[in-house]
């Protein structure tokens, strides 16, 4: 396979495009199949992700109001997924519809943090040849979970004329507290509102 069709293949896994124009919107983009605006209960019933909220409910605490939106996992083991191992998605508790705010896929690269990279970089060429305009920036970053500071970030991000954001990350754990958390690490493909945005930068 020559690199030209690799790299159109790896973006139509990741991305998969509702119109072959030129895009604006973060909305022409899915993952898995789902897209924001999208109601989450087309994917999950009610009791479903009620669960879900329960079991993310502490994941945000350092925010100013970490329960403004909630957090909701679909976990490819039990779904069809054909390129993530598991997704998430943000929505506002008080909204009945739980229309979607923030979606993320998520795949394991173990230990591969060059190939995780290598994946980023593919999707990041073809986001830049799809949308008109946009501000990038990269971000590099420290975990704050891990004190040893030899866990980090690698993160692209694309902001549009709207605020709303597509984020390409890779994170790489320090093994030890990996294997002792029993955690992953790999690529993140996040769409996110510009509400979701503001919400993170609204810290204690």
């Amino acid at each position: 396979m020559n690199l030209n069709r690799l790299t159109i293949l790896i973006f139509l896994i990741i991305f998969s495009l509702k119109s072959w124009t030129m895009a604006d919107d973060i909305r022409d983009f899915e993952i898995e199949g789902m897209s924001i605006g999208d109601s989450l209960l087309n994917y999950l019933s009610k009791s479903e992700i009620q669960n879900s909220f329960n079991g993310t409910k502490n994941h945000y605490t350092w925010l100013k109001e970490p329960l403004k939106f909630r957090e909701a996992y679909l976990y490819g083991r039990n779904s069809k997924f054909q390129t993530y191992k598991n997704v998430s998605f943000m929505v506002n508790p008080k909204d009945p519809k739980y229309k979607i705010l923030f979606i993320r896929g998520m795949k394991d690269f173990i230990n591969d943090i060059n190939t995780c990279l290598k994946t980023r970089s593919e999707i990041s060429k073809n986001i830049e040849m799809i949308f008109p305009k946009f501000k990038k920036r990269n971000e590099d970053f420290k975990s704050s979970l891990d004190k040893s500071g030899k866990s980090y970030y690698k993160q692209i991000v694309y902001t549009f004329v709207s605020g709303d954001e597509i984020l390409i990350s890779c994170n790489d754990w320090n093994e030890k507290i990996r294997l002792k958390n029993n955690w992953t690490e790999g690529l993140s493909v996040a769409i996110q509102k510009k509400e979701i945005a503001d919400w993170w930068l609204e810290k204690k």
